[in-house]
Parts: structure tokens; sequence; C-alpha cells
């Protein structure tokens, strides 16, 4: 993604956010699910290079701390079939992300919200390519950086319009050891509780 497609989200997200009246108070916590797609970016010994399109779901929990920061704790599981450099098997893949997420509140029906979250990964079996290994059975680092919107439908349920993230990985690959992914999401917000 070009950086000025990125730029040019972040201002509709601002451009959203600060017109509308206003100010929502946050809730306590959210519970959200959400389907979640993720283009994994494989690259690795040889020259190797494989993009992963995984289907999958997580589900998230935030913690208001303030009115626009919170605490998020998310776990994900996410699966691709036949996958030629793994043995023709599918493989699965798990996510554990912590961290702060800033939310706009100026209006009673749009959220936007920008977020880091940091933590693993792991799949369920690696892949044998010419070369080497690319070691996606192991524990390894995660790191995402993005944002989204969420609209109101009652005080209590909320959709999760989007979220759209940049997915970075350190799987061991014999080449550079780290991994550019995307990550997009819908889904559903229960909201409990008012700061």
């Amino acid at each position: 993604m070009r950086r000025g497609t990125v730029l040019a989200a972040v201002a509709l997200l601002f451009a959203i956010g600060f017109p509308l009246h206003a100010q929502q108070q946050a809730p306590k916590v959210q519970l959200a699910g959400a389907y979640s797609y993720l283009r994994l970016n494989l690259q690795g010994p040889g020259g190797y290079s494989e993009g992963l399109q995984t289907n999958g779901g997580t589900g998230s929990v935030a913690f208001s701390l303030t009115n626009s920061f919170s605490l998020v704790g998310e776990v994900g599981d996410y699966e691709t079939s036949t996958v030629s450099s793994a043995g023709g098997a599918s493989m699965t893949f798990a996510s554990y992300l912590f961290g702060p997420r800033y939310s706009i509140r100026k209006s009673d029906i749009l959220t936007p919200y920008f977020q880091t979250l940091i933590g693993g990964v792991k799949g369920s079996n690696p892949f044998l390519v010419s070369g080497g290994t690319i070691h996606t059975d192991q524990n390894a680092l995660a790191w995402t950086v993005g944002g989204g919107l969420d609209a109101a439908v009652t005080p209590h349920l909320a959709v999760r319009v989007f979220q759209a993230e940049f997915f970075f990985t350190k799987w061991p690959d014999g080449a550079s050891d780290r991994q550019r992914s995307f990550r997009v999401e819908t889904g559903l917000v229960f909201n409990f509780g008012k700061r």
C-alpha cells in the first residue's frame, strides 16, 4: 500500500471525527468479535516469496483508561488451505496481541480509532523451501499498527465497520527474519458500563 493512500485514510478518519457534535462517553469495557482477513507476505532463502490469503477471526477486550485511551487485548486465529510449500496441507496461525488504542469520541454514532498492538504469532507447521525453512511453527514477535471505525447501533452495540492494519512478524526465515503483512477486519462490538 502506498504511503499516500495510508495518509489519506488517516486524514479521512480525522475529518470524520472532529466536526461531529456531542462528545460521547467511553464505555468501561468493550468486547469485540470480528471476521479477519490476513494477507501474510512470506519471503525466505533463495528468493522464495509467497503471499498467503488467510481467513479467520479475532476476539478482543478493551478497558477504558480515559475517555480517549483504552488498553486492548486480542487473540486471533487464521487458516489457509493447500499450501504447496507446507506439503499441500492447510495451515493455521494464531496471534495474541496487547496495546493502547486512541479513540476520537466526537460523535454519538461514529468512533474512529487508532491502535498499535504487540505480542506474538505462531503457525501450525513450517514452510520447507529450496535453500531452507521459514519457521512459522515457532512463536515469533508480532506487531500491528492501524485503525478503524465503529458505528453505534444502540448504546450497547456497535458495528466495527472496518479495522485495517499493517501486521509485522519476525519468523526466522533464513533471509531478513521479518515479514510485512496486512490485516482487515469487520464485526460487532459490545459495550458495557460508562467511564
